[in-house]
Order: structure tokens, then sequence, then C-alpha cells
């Protein structure tokens, strides 16, 4: 980083530029020295709250400790002992708007006795539903991974095998009212609509399990039960976004569930809190002495030790404290203390690529709103792209930390290099050519494959109600025997939903990133579609005019720029593209290079745009007083981190074949920090330089991936003046790039140029002082690395005046970024490199031994973004705490039956000492039974399967569709009565071919069915006979246990749990008392 300030003359003449790097800022701010900061003694914070008093603060900090979070900066900035968290005013929506209701001062610990109200919409703003999906973290497009492909080394560890267990009637006692966390004042509709709507903001699918709830579940659950579990996980999720400050307890999950899935509701909630859908970020858990003891009686206490305090470093560190406070008491039965967790930083402070720089220019007087505020600038990542559809930032940001923040508008006036706008129409036909570019070259995109979707009833889960059927099989039972019939697909193909190609069609101008649809690509004939964007054909062209993209791609080296090249060459011989055409059309590549810190030359013609669809909605913003603010929320609160700052890691030591083995991170300086777990946080940039050894050698499998990815460099040169001279609406502005030939219209002779100072940015707003942010982006950004500070303010003094006038002023104060010279990053953000794999950013991802690797290069559902980083954290942190505790335990049976005597003495109230003991001695008999031999055979669901049924299933989402491409404005959104009806006509206008496999399909399930009925009864006959030999001679060997005679009398009256009949071919075991569920859908 570097920084220049004074007059104009000694910007340019001055000798003695101070040059300040990333890794040297004491003249910026203090080491951070956690044991500096004081934290308040155990047991005795001024927070911790009694189950039974309702809430009076809905601040989760001790009002001692901190007022501001401007304070917090000021703390770490200046050294202060003792550092200052959040207020506890949280502001949704725009940020002057105060909503003292949104969080009710209600504990979660009182749902028994008070309903929860309504106040989802705190923390989105209403958009309109659409369809979803569970392929992606947005779940409104799909996108996956094609695990089939990806590389699994035997060095890798695997991902553990969930095991079952049995219950026991002891364990089963809880206090937990049915339902009791579901709102009594809150209408089902609109309830339901909070619960999707909560999914959808959690990165779920609400309609559908997640891949890792499939294979969580398969062996439990049936298809018709999926239905009741999504209910049951939208419910939860509901809960964290009603006040993501505190923590939802097991105890208020579990009440989101009737009796039956009370198992059901702890395993959901254990898989949202171990994936860091629920109880993440700066969240108020529990007040557990554990956490903070030292090891008792000698038990072990555990070591995981993140490398570096970016934002993927502070999430994993931070979700890891919570998650081992969350499962203390596992810790505790494995005579074990809660692990430490400790970060090693090279820096002098925290943020990593995330650095709000403080100005050293003070204006004092102008700008009220900043008075005793910091006022910075990004020199790395800016933008938040979007609160909507399950931005975790969303959640710290507005949520928790209560960060003011500013919404940027993309309305951008475009200079060309004589300073003049350019002509919009001229740039809304060059800006449609390059579109149009974009979407013919994506043919060549790689293809993802969609992952497996177990969807609910969209009815029923629109309408808040749970599946009254159980269903006779598991789904794999169900895939298997589907799966068995003839000219059936696999189990692992069925379930899967096609594949949709996206095509751009839009780019964005604040970030570069390029907005896609579903759709086909370069479906329309390129003279026609050129000429209908109102472009004025050359002589007559060709009937079958092409682009012969194929001639490019046929070269061994083809990347997205010499494909794009060869494209423009092409439209060459259909229009006339002037010299400023080809100025416009490349600052719209620059614009692309800037979201991927990269040359289009050296980005993957296939993998460039690995990341499409899964783009969040909702406006742009930029953190008023600096992004880093987040992380610094993350390093402080609730609690102080343990955190040690100017540790340049040189060497980690690790256990490459067990999860569980001696670990050691050793220091430039040799200083050794021993561990149980790492986790590698640094960035791409410095694993390629090779600046950590590794011992062992990572394998090679994880280092070819190291080598294909991309990481380039983008840098920024920021200018503070004394007055604003620019239009100060606008947040942004483009500024036309001249090649070296001034009047060229060779493609080639733009790459150079076209990066350098090609946009600009106004952050007055959210620096406190008149500011621009200039851009170097593709090759200018590696151009910056070696370019003087002069000479690099002096050329955007002199762009700032071919647009503004010669009056402009040279800045008193500059800083420029250099990232590619830091050796903490050595470089920007990841990209997709022409040699990168498909499968690539998941080996990065993949841990070995007990070290794992987070960061924005280990996602490829968010590569080079913040949000990315910080999902990642929490990945990585799920993979430690899996390691140690091992997966979740699902019990069996998960669902209790209906008739269950579990379940009975779940509901039953107290009775007196001869029924109690008769019902006791009834349920070891039964339990001594299933011990034994296993539950009773189920009776397979009755297939009501028709063509008809079958058809409409299959297609649903075209009906839908059908539906709503026929909808008028102003119109009712489609409802499930509308797609039913477009369904059945879809039905009648078929033909008999069509409808031809469906009623094949139906027969051969009915026929499977009665297969079925005939192996149930069978085996269900089996079984009867064995029951009842085990019962008498239980009885025999156990009579003790209830009189003779108090039996003989039940059986006269049939009363008891159980109750015997004569039939034909024997006695058989039977219910002999109905029993009643509360609660029970």
């Amino acid at each position: 980083m570097d920084t220049t300030m004074g007059s104009p003359a000694s910007l340019i003449n001055a000798t003695t530029s101070a040059s300040i790097r990333q890794d040297d800022l004491s003249d910026l701010s203090q080491r951070i020295d956690i044991n500096n900061i004081s934290r308040p003694p155990i047991g005795s914070s001024p927070h911790s709250r009694s189950d039974a008093q309702p809430r009076q603060n809905c601040s989760p900090y001790p009002s001692d400790r901190f007022q501001t979070l401007n304070k917090i900066r000021d703390a770490l900035d200046d050294g202060e002992v003792g550092a200052v968290p959040p207020s506890p005013v949280v502001s949704f929506g725009t940020q002057q708007e105060i909503r003292p209701n949104l969080f009710r001062a209600l504990s979660r610990d009182d749902h028994m006795a008070q309903s929860l109200s309504s106040s989802f919409s705190g923390l989105t703003e209403p958009t309109e539903a659409s369809s979803r999906s569970a392929l992606s973290s947005q779940a409104t497009t799909p996108s996956g991974m094609d695990t089939g492909k990806i590389q699994h080394a035997p060095q890798a560890r695997q991902k553990s095998v969930a095991k079952a267990y049995c219950r026991s009637y002891e364990i089963l006692n809880f206090i937990v009212q049915p339902k009791s966390s579901i709102p009594s004042d809150v209408p089902t509709h609109q309830y339901a609509t909070e619960c999707l709507e909560a999914a959808e903001s959690s990165r779920l699918n609400p309609y559908a399990l997640h891949p890792e709830e499939y294979h969580l579940l398969r062996h439990h659950i049936s298809h018709a039960q999926v239905t009741t579990y999504l209910n049951i996980r939208n419910s939860i999720l509901r809960l964290w976004l009603q006040n993501p400050r505190l923590c939802v307890t097991r105890k208020i999950a579990i009440g989101c569930a009737n009796s039956r899935w009370f198992d059901a509701a702890s395993v959901c909630y254990d898989w949202l809190v171990r994936g860091g859908y629920i109880n993440y970020g700066c969240v108020q858990l529990q007040d557990k002495p554990a956490v903070e003891s030292s090891p008792a009686n000698g038990g072990r206490r555990r070591t995981v030790v993140v490398v570096g305090a970016g934002i993927s470093g502070l999430s994993c560190a931070r979700q890891l404290q919570g998650l081992f406070a969350q499962y203390a008491d596992r810790f505790t039965e494995m005579g074990e203390s809660v692990p430490k967790v400790v970060i090693v930083e090279g820096r002098s402070r925290v943020g990593g690529r995330v650095y709000s720089r403080e100005f050293k220019t003070k204006l004092n007087g102008r700008n009220p709103d900043f008075k005793d505020k910091r006022r910075t600038a990004e020199m790395g990542g800016m933008i938040i792209t979007g609160f909507e559809r399950g931005n975790p930032i969303n959640i710290l940001v507005r949520g928790q930390l209560g960060l003011q923040y500013h919404a940027l508008t993309p309305d951008t006036t475009i200079y060309d290099s004589s300073g003049k706008p350019v002509n919009p129409t001229r740039d809304v036909l060059v800006e449609n050519l390059y579109n149009d570019c974009l979407d013919r070259v994506s043919e060549y995109k790689y293809k993802m494959q969609p992952l497996k979707s177990i969807l609910g009833n969209r009815d029923l889960l629109d309408e808040g109600r749970d599946s009254p059927r159980d269903g006779s099989k598991t789904i794999m039972e169900a895939e298997e025997a589907t799966a068995a019939l003839p000219h059936s697909l696999p189990v692992s193909e069925q379930s899967v939903p096609e594949k949709v190609n996206l095509v751009p069609v839009s780019a964005d101008k604040l970030t570069g990133r390029v907005h896609n649809q579903p759709g086909i690509p370069a479906s329309a004939k390129v003279a026609e579609k050129v000429a209908a964007m109102g472009w004025t054909l050359r002589s007559q062209p060709e009937p079958d005019f092409e682009l012969k993209l194929e001639d490019a791609v046929a070269s061994g080296d083809a990347t997205l720029g010499s494909v794009m090249d060869h494209a423009v060459a092409r439209y060459k011989d259909l229009i006339d593209l002037n010299a400023q055409d080809c100025r416009l059309f490349n600052w719209h590549i620059a614009n692309l290079e800037y979201s991927n810190a990269a040359s289009l030359h050296r980005l993957s013609l296939s993998l460039w745009d690995i990341d499409a669809g899964n783009e969040w909605e909702g406006s742009h913003t930029m953190v008023v007083g600096g992004y880093q603010g987040v992380a610094r929320g993350l390093l402080q609160c609730p609690t102080p981190l343990d955190l040690i700052t100017k540790f340049a890691v040189k060497t980690i030591r690790y256990h490459s074949s067990s999860s569980d083995g001696p670990a050691s991170i050793e220091s430039e300086d040799g200083t050794v920090v021993t561990a149980d777990n790492v986790v590698c946080t640094v960035p791409l940039g410095v694993l390629k330089q090779g600046d950590i050894n590794f011992d062992p050698a990572l394998p090679q499998w994880k280092t070819g991936a190291i080598e294909r990815l991309g990481f380039g460099v983008l840098n920024k040169v920021v200018l503070v003046y004394k007055e604003i001279f620019w239009d100060s609406n606008r947040h942004i502005f483009g500024v036309l790039r001249n090649p070296p030939n001034k009047n060229s219209t060779r493609q080639e002779d733009y790459s150079l140029n076209r990066g350098r100072f090609f946009q600009w940015f106004n952050v007055t707003n959210t620096t406190g002082l008149p500011c621009l942010i200039g851009l170097m982006a593709g090759e200018a950004g590696f151009d910056t690395e070696r370019s003087t500070n002069e000479s690099l303010v002096e050329e955007a003094t002199q762009v700032l005046r071919s647009v503004f006038g010669r009056k402009v002023p040279y800045p008193v104060e500059s800083v420029i970024t250099r990232w590619g010279s830091d050796r903490f990053a050595r470089g920007s953000y990841s990209s997709a490199a022409p040699e990168m794999l498909p499968e690539d950013y998941d080996l990065m991802a993949q841990p070995i031994g007990n070290l794992s690797f987070a960061g924005e290069h280990t996602t490829g559902t968010h590569p080079a973004t913040v949000h990315g980083a910080y999902l990642s954290g929490l990945r990585a942190a799920s993979e430690v705490l899996e390691g140690i505790l091992g997966p979740i335990e699902v019990p069996t049976p998960l669902i209790l039956p209906k008739d269950s005597v579990l379940l009975h003495k779940r509901k039953e109230t107290a009775k007196n000492p001869i029924q109690a003991r008769r019902e006791a001695y009834e349920l070891e008999i039964a339990d001594h039974i299933r011990d034994t031999i296993g539950e009773r055979p189920l009776r397979p669901n009755k297939v009501t399967a028709t063509g008809y049924l079958l058809f409409s299933k299959q297609n649903f989402e075209n009906a839908r569709k059908k539906c709503e491409a026929g909808r008028k404005n102003g119109k009712p959104r489609t409802t499930p009565n509308d797609v039913r009806v477009m369904t059945s006509k879809m039905w009648k206008e078929a033909t008999p071919e069509e409808r031809q496999p469906y009623e094949e399909d139906a027969l051969a399930q009915r026929a499977a069915y009665n297969k079925a009925m005939v192996a149930f009864n069978e085996e269900s006959r089996v079984w009867d006979e064995k029951a009842v030999r085990l019962r008498a001679r239980y009885e025999a060997e156990h009579g003790g246990s209830v009189g003779g005679h108090e039996r003989e009398r039940e059986r006269e009256r049939g009363e008891g749990i159980w109750g015997w009949e004569e039939r034909e071919g024997g006695s058989k075991l039977r219910r002999g008392k109905q029993v009643s569920y509360a609660g029970t859908a």
C-alpha cells in the first residue's frame, strides 16, 4: 500500500514519498494484543439471564463494556485497553429507520409461556417469491458441481457415515410441549409464508431437502414425511431470523414439532447448527462456565489453530467457539474440556484483504454525520452484493453488528477519452452487442450437473400443513424399489432435475459480474439478432452468417479472451465498428476483467463463470466507516477471540492420515504453537508462492489444484480532495481509454490500456471525505505493481481533467494499493485460469487429516467474494467439529409410529403406581421383542398412481411456468389450483404416444405394490408367530413384574397397552387400547 500526501508540487516532485505495505502498518494501527483486552469474570456477566424472566434488553452484549461499534474501531486502532462492541440498536432496511419492536423482549426459552410474534420481514426486503432449487445457495437458480468427477485421494479425509442409535425410555424425558414454539397469534398462511422465506434467506430451498439432509435422512424417513420435516426445518430457521443476536436452543427448536417428531427436530437442529445455517456470527450463546474453564481432573483440552485473521479465518474461529460452547456437554462426556481456539495472523490487523484504511486527512466540520467516526476507504473488499436470498453478511451487518451502510445505484455516465459523455443510444447498441458476444461464447461453458432434489408437497408447505400420512418405505427403500423396475433410472439419477442452461443477458456495472437467465445460448441467428438491436448491416450478409467460434475454440490454448477477440473480428465483417465503438466494447471487457481480477486471456473459456446462478438479490451496498468493521465485530463480539498478531507462519506440521493427530505452527521468528487441528485460511496467492512449508508436503491432488486455479490482481488508486468537483449524485462513472494507436480498431491493441482508470467510484458517502477510487483492472492491475506513486497520481489527475476540466486539483491525499506485492496476499482474489478443472474449487476445500482449508478460493459457488470467504469458514468449522465428535447421530426409529408405546409415554400424565407398573412391564416386553426380532414389517403404501398423476408430478414445473407466462401484470400470483388445471389441460392435449410411458409406469408400480403386499403378508405372519413365542418365554422368565391375576383381568377386559385376539392361524399381538396423540398432525 502506498500513500502520498502534500501539495501538488510534492505529489509530483517529492523524493520522499512514503511507501507503506499492508504488512507494515505500525503508523496506522497498533498491534492488537488479546492479553490486554479486559474480559468480564465468568458467571458474573451482566447480560446473563434466567429462563424464567423475560428479556428486557435485546442486546446480548454487556452494556458496561460496549457502547458503539466506532469505539471498537478506535480501541483496536489506538491500542486502548478494553474493546467495545456494537450498540444494542439494530436497524434494518434504511439505516435511519429504527424498529424497536423488531426483537420482542422475550427470551427464546420463554416460548413455553408466550407465543412468538411475526417479525421475519425485519431482515429482508419484500420481494416476489419465485421458483426455488436446492441446487445452489440461492434458491431461485440451479447450480451445482458434478461431484462424480472430483478427484479424491487416499490421503484425503472422507466424510464420516452417520451412526444410528437406539433409544431407551429413560432418555426420552422431554419437558417441551408439542409445537410450543409455533405462535398462536399468527395466521397460518402468514406463518407458512414466513417459514418459506426464512429458508430462502438461509440459502436453502424451502421445498426440498438439501443434498446433505438427503444423505442424513434417506434411511430414516419416507417421501411422504419429507413435507413434515421441511415444515420443522423451515420453522427453526424462522426462529433464528427473528432475532439472530441470540442462539436458538435445542429445546426451542424441538418445540417446532409434535411429539412423534421430537427426535427428527433434534437431528434437524444439529444439522442446521453444524452447517452454519443458524447460531452463527456474533451471536450470544448460553453462558456455560465450561467454555472458558481449564482442563479439569487432568482431562484433555484440544487446541484448534486458525492460520489467518481474514474474513474466512475469523468466520471459522468464531464458529468453532460457538460450536464448542453449544456441544460442551459432549466434551464433558468424553472426559475433555471445551477446546481452545487460537488465531495466528501475520499482519498487525485483522481483515486480510478486507482493509478499511483510515485517512490522515481531517476536514473537520465538512460532514457532521461523520463526527467522531473513522474516515476510511476500502483497499480491498468493498461492495456487499445484495442482502437478500441468503447472504450471511446480512445477518452480520444488519442483524448483529448494526453497521450503517449506504445503498449504491448502478446509474452510470460513461465519458469518452475526449471527455464528452458517450451518446446513450450508441452506448446501448454496443452493450447489447457485448452481451450477445458473451451469449454466444457461453455455448462453450461447462454444464454443471444438478444435484439430487427430494421435494416435499408444495401445496402443503405453502399452507403450512404437515403430511397426513407417513408412507411405508424410506426414501432409500423407495428409490431402490424404483431402480429395480424395468427401464428405471439408478438411485443416483433419480430425483435429479434437468440441467438448466444459463445465458448472459446483462452485466453489473458496479461489480462487473454477468447477470444470467435460463435460456439457450445463441438461439437466434447472428445477422437477425444484430439487426434487431438497431445496427446497420453491411451489404447483404451471407444467409447463414456465423461467428465461426469453433475455429477459435479448436486452438489448443483457447481462452475466453482469444475467443471473444475472434468474435469481435467477425462482427466487423457484419457491421461497421468505429474506434469509439471499440473503446466502448473494451470498456465492458475491462469491467468483466475487474470482476475476475484478471485479463480475459487468463480466463478459462468453459469455467470463467463457474459461479453463475448463485448471486444474491437486493441493492449493492457499502458499509459506512469501513467494511473492516465486520472483521472487527467477528473478532470482538460477543467475547474476544484469542488472536496472535505479527505471527508470520513459516511451517505447518500436521497429521495427514488422521483428524486427531498432533500439529504445530512455526513462525518465521521460531515461535511454535502446538495444536490438535489446523485450519489454513491463507490466500491462494500465498499457497501458489510457496511461502509456507507443509510437513508432510501437500499431496499432488492438492498442489495440482493450487497450480491450476488462477489468482489475479485488482488495484485501486484512492484520491482525497478538499471539494467535490464531480456529480455527487452518482456513485460511479466510466472513462473510455485509448489504445496506443488512438484510432485503432484492432481488438488486440486494447488489452493493455482498457482497464486503466476505466471506472471511478464516488465513495464520499461512506468515507466522510470528498473521495474517488479509480480501478486498475486486467493488465493495468499488474502494471500498477511496477509503477511509481507519482506517475499514477499524475495519470489519474489527467484522466479526471479530461472529463471535468483543467481546474481539477491534485489530491490532498492519495493511497495506492499493490496487492500483488503484499506478502500476505500475493494478489486480490481467485479466478478460473485456462488450465482449471471443474472440481478444483472442491479439491481446494477438501481437508487432509487434521488440516482443513478455508478462503474464497475454496468455494465454487461464491469464489472471489467476501461472503464466499465467510461461508468457507463455516464449512471448515463444521469439518473440524465432525472430526472431533463424529457425524450427527440419528435415532432408530427416527419418527415414532403413531401407536408407539414410547410416544404414549411422552404424553401421558402421572398415573397410579399399579397402572405405571403394568405399562412399564408391557414396555419391557415390547422392547424385548423389538430388540430380538426388530420392528414389525410396515405395510406398503397403497399405490394410487395413474398415468395422469405421474404426468402431473413430472410436469408440475412446466405447468407452473406456463401459468406464469400467461399471467398478466396486476393479476394475482399463480395458485396451486391454477397449476392443477393447467396439468389437466396438458394431459388432455397429450397424444396417446406421449401418454403411453406414464401409463406403463403406473401399471408397473401397481404390479410392484401387489408383489410387495404378498411379501409383507408373509413377513408379518412370521414376525407375529415369533413375537407370540418371545412374549410367552419372557412372561415365564419375568412373571414377577406384574401379577398373573392382573394380566388375566387385562386380557379379559382388553385393557392395557397390548391385547390378544385369536385369529385363524394362531394368536396375534395387537393394540388393545386406542391412544390419542396431542399435537400429532
